[in-house]
């Protein structure tokens, strides 16, 4: 009966014999008669090819990737910004933001992008509300083109209103 256990714990790749009735992995009986053991495990031998040694191949557990918290796998806490998302006025340098004033009640950051569009890239585009009513900011690829915007499109028509062109300013940063 203990060579039988060995046996059987080593073909299972885990301690114990399942003890008590019903016992071991998959339902079967934890103890089976001597005669019957020993036939059953000469079906296997001759199933598999060999001889001496008991199950050999036979089962294998099936790879799993060893846990990691989410925090590991994905290089940070939280949710992934994805793309175009997370960016800000902030992620830009002051010298390509440009601040936009007198915009016309109702105006969109489309119908601005569209507007800044004719003085170079926009990168950014944002139309301010509450405090900072009836302005917004263009951030643009590069300090030359938000110059350019300010120099060409200040006074500018935008919805049947001319808008304010100027370089972003500090405290505008607040709004």
């Amino acid at each position: 009966w203990e060579a039988q256990k060995a046996e059987r714990s080593a073909a299972k790749g885990s301690g114990g014999d399942g003890g008590g009735k019903g016992g071991g992995g998959g339902g079967k009986a934890g103890w089976l008669p001597d005669h019957i053991w020993e036939a059953q495990k000469a079906e296997r031998a001759a199933a598999k090819g060999g001889g001496k040694g008991g199950w050999q191949g036979g089962w294998q557990p099936r790879a799993q990737p060893v846990w990691q918290p989410m925090f590991a796998m994905g290089g940070g806490w939280g949710k992934s910004k994805g793309k175009g998302k997370g960016k800000s006025m902030k992620s830009f340098p002051p010298s390509q933001r440009v601040w936009v004033g007198s915009l016309a009640e109702g105006t969109t950051w489309k119908e601005l992008q569209e507007h800044m569009d004719g003085a170079g890239k926009t990168k950014w585009c944002e139309v301010f509300e509450n405090k900072g009513k009836g302005t917004g900011a263009v951030a643009f690829e590069t300090d030359v083109e938000a110059a350019n915007a300010v120099a060409t499109l200040n006074g500018s028509a935008l919805k049947g209103s001319a808008i304010e062109c100027d370089v972003w300013a500090k405290k505008e940063e607040a709004a």
